[in-house]
């Protein structure tokens, strides 16, 4: 009975509401599905995951790491954005690129869930990522080093567990720690 009244409420305000002249305005969640990437009128683009929130890249460079081009971005309403709750900010995607912040020196590798991983040396970094280490590596706004956590440095010529890598001459992508088939 209260859900009844409720609905009969709800369309009673609306009617009242566009009686005087006001615009009516009833955002819905986008109807997209996870695992899709999406924007609006502006530039920016989220990710829309399975927990029904956009995830933010901040940087062309971060989208870069996840996927080739734009083409498979949907564009939906400024309404449809605003009703999904933003979930956070995306990092970039492990193995792909070593990274630092404008104002350390130190470089790390990116692992699972956004684990960096200090690399102590560069005899090490060439070891682990040939020659030309030192083009691999993107500076990242002080802002958005915090979306990152701290794993454990890296003191061999070992991948930390949780990175991922590709091999030369290899179209497999591997994690560092799981068994492959």
């Amino acid at each position: 009975m209260v859900d009844k009244f409720r609905k009969i409420f709800f369309v009673f305000a609306i009617v009242a509401i566009s009686l005087m002249g006001m615009p009516v305005h009833t955002a819905k969640a986008a109807t997209v599905s996870a695992g899709t990437l999406i924007k609006a009128s502006g530039a920016a683009v989220y990710y829309y995951a399975s927990n029904g929130k956009r995830y933010v890249f901040p940087n062309e460079k971060t989208y870069m790491t996840w996927f080739s081009d734009f083409s498979s971005v949907v564009t939906i309403t400024d309404a449809e954005l605003a009703a999904i709750q933003i979930g956070g900010n995306i990092v970039y995607r492990p193995g792909t690129r070593l990274v630092k912040i404008t104002t350390d020196p130190k470089v790390y590798a990116v692992s699972a869930h956004g684990t960096l991983h200090w690399i102590t040396s560069e005899t090490l970094a060439n070891q682990l990522y040939g020659a030309t280490w030192n083009q691999m590596i993107d500076d990242v706004s002080d802002a958005f080093f915090t979306n990152y956590t701290y794993g454990a440095d890296i003191t061999t010529a070992q991948h930390p567990n949780g990175a991922q890598i590709k091999y030369a001459g290899s179209s497999n992508i591997y994690e560092i720690g799981r068994a492959h088939v």
